[in-house]
């Protein structure tokens, strides 16, 4: 049965957005892994045009017409089809009043200086100075002050921001959670045994860039739909259909960097590549859900997976191979225990994955603070570190490994550290009921380096829902429970148990 014209008409009109909205990810890709520097200013404004073309199509009556005509239309499909028809529209909808609160000339200028952002603040990373990227960031603070204004709040203006990427979540909720996590951390820490590095020499670039172009395809993702390069922070994108990219940042000291941002980058791709094999992509149920649920596939696959004993009995012998090492050289059991070291850490992104939350809730009480009015941002540093000193003992000593450390601010993406917790509160869930689904799945990991077990989990329990489902109700289809951090806690109770036995 052929579809009615008014809904075959909407779905053109959305994906001409989406098309755009692809096109300006091409553009961010390009801007942080291939274009020269001199290029930033002509590209911001390109970003910055396409931004504000897609916004004025998306925002313009025509198109709510549309979307109104096709919510008429629907009530001449067949009952059994109207359910999500109706879903579609209305996930739409609330995108759609969200951007009608917002003027296309803010989202060309939230566009532009984001871009312009960056380079300024990567420069200010590479020399160790905050004062070189703090008047920027006091622009995009108050920008994004502006934003929470224009999507409005009941409670207080960070609320507004985070609801953009973990819909109906509150700040007051999430402190909650955080405090709670917080104390049961603690202990775990404390127990927790520290190794030190078995890389008694560094290791190229080239060798580690060998190694870590395998593992993409490894767990399901092909050299067909991606490619990994490097950029200075690690980060994946989707292009739109069949091209997914993915970056990562290379240390001859620590290989591990690299080795672990590519399982969590491709953790995002595999997700974002699940998404568009759903029927009818694209349409506004084929996207991800939320940030929370996109962090979890990412850290699922670096921590429940990339950090498993199964992973790297299967991956030990090829990366002796790739980094030219004899078993000598660096000791399996010696690799595995720094694997899953437990260590204080200077930096977010290799911090081990029991001090990981206590980064997360840092930056979350500083940038809470900061959109609130609270605290300013030419104080960030010296909060930032005593903040460091608070929570992890550790004394800071530069801006580059403090404040200037992550990339977030820099994109006005204030309102997504917290989804990284909630990623990992998630991942442990949902790896918990895989296994109980799947008690052999180890074995296939370590024997075979066979992860097709877990895609497939994967691609029906999450990957293929979409936005077909609430948050609440993705987890409970999935895991047959309410969302809780028992079973985070419980992995890493055990993780802490697993290399104390072998230490």
């Amino acid at each position: 049965m052929a579809l009615p014209q008014a809904l075959e008409n909407y779905r053109k009109q959305y994906r001409k957005i989406k098309l755009f909205q692809d096109i300006a990810s091409v553009l961010h890709w390009d801007s942080e892994v291939m274009m020269p520097e001199e290029g930033r200013e002509y590209r911001s404004s390109q970003i910055a045009a396409v931004a504000e073309l897609t916004h004025e199509w998306m925002t313009d009556q025509s198109f709510l017409e549309q979307i109104q005509n096709a919510k008429t239309a629907v009530k001449e499909l067949p009952e059994s089809e109207r359910a999500l028809w109706n879903r579609e529209l209305e996930i739409l909808m609330e995108d759609k009043e969200k951007a009608d609160k917002l003027p296309s000339e803010f989202v060309s200028e939230f566009a532009k200086l984001t871009n312009l952002a960056h380079a300024e603040w990567a420069e200010a990373k590479k020399e160790k100075n905050f004062k070189l990227f703090s008047k920027r960031l006091e622009e995009l603070v108050q920008l994004s002050k502006r934003q929470a204004d224009y999507f409005g709040y009941t409670t207080e203006p960070y609320d507004a921001l985070l609801d953009t990427y973990e819909k109906g979540a509150k700040a007051d909720q999430i402190q909650n959670l955080f405090s709670d996590l917080k104390k049961s951390l603690i202990p775990i820490v404390a127990k927790a045994p520290q190794f030190s590095s078995p890389f008694l020499k560094p290791v190229s670039i080239t060798k580690q860039t060998k190694f870590c172009n395998r593992l993409p395809s490894i767990l399901g993702l092909t050299t067909k739909e991606s490619r990994l390069d490097i950029s200075n922070h690690p980060f994946s994108t989707s292009l739109g259909k069949g091209d997914k990219r993915i970056t990562t940042r290379y240390s001859e000291t620590d290989p591990l960097s690299s080795i672990f941002g590519v399982l969590h980058e491709t953790g995002h791709s595999l997700y974002e590549s699940g998404l568009s094999k759903m029927p009818n992509w694209p349409n506004p149920l084929t996207e991800y859900l939320s940030l929370g649920i996109h962090e979890s596939q990412s850290r699922l696959w670096e921590n429940q997976v990339g950090r498993s004993l199964p992973f790297w009995e299967f991956m030990y012998p090829i990366l002796l191979d790739d980094f030219e090492l004899s078993e000598t050289d660096l000791p399996f059991q010696k690799l595995y225990q720094y694997i899953n070291s437990t260590e204080k850490s200077k930096i977010r992104v290799e911090a081990d994955q029991v001090t990981y939350n206590l980064h997360i809730i840092l930056r979350f009480e500083i940038e809470r603070d900061l959109i609130n009015g609270k605290i300013q941002v030419k104080d960030l540093p010296e909060i930032w570190n005593s903040k460091m000193k608070e929570s992890f003992g550790m004394t800071i000593e530069n801006d580059a490994e403090g404040v200037l450390q992550d990339i977030h601010w820099s994109m006005g993406a204030f309102g997504y550290f917290p989804t990284y917790t909630l990623g990992n509160i998630f991942s442990a869930q949902f790896f918990k009921k895989f296994t109980e689904e799947y008690p052999d799945s180890h074995n296939k990991f370590s024997a075979k380096g066979d992860f097709s077990d877990l895609l497939s989990w994967l691609r029906t329990n999450i990957h293929s829902k979409g936005k077909m489902e609430t948050i609440e109700n993705l987890v409970l289809g999935a895991t047959g429970e309410p969302a809780n951090a028992k079973y985070l806690i419980s992995y890493l109770e055990d993780k802490v148990k697993e290399v104390s036995i072998s230490k």
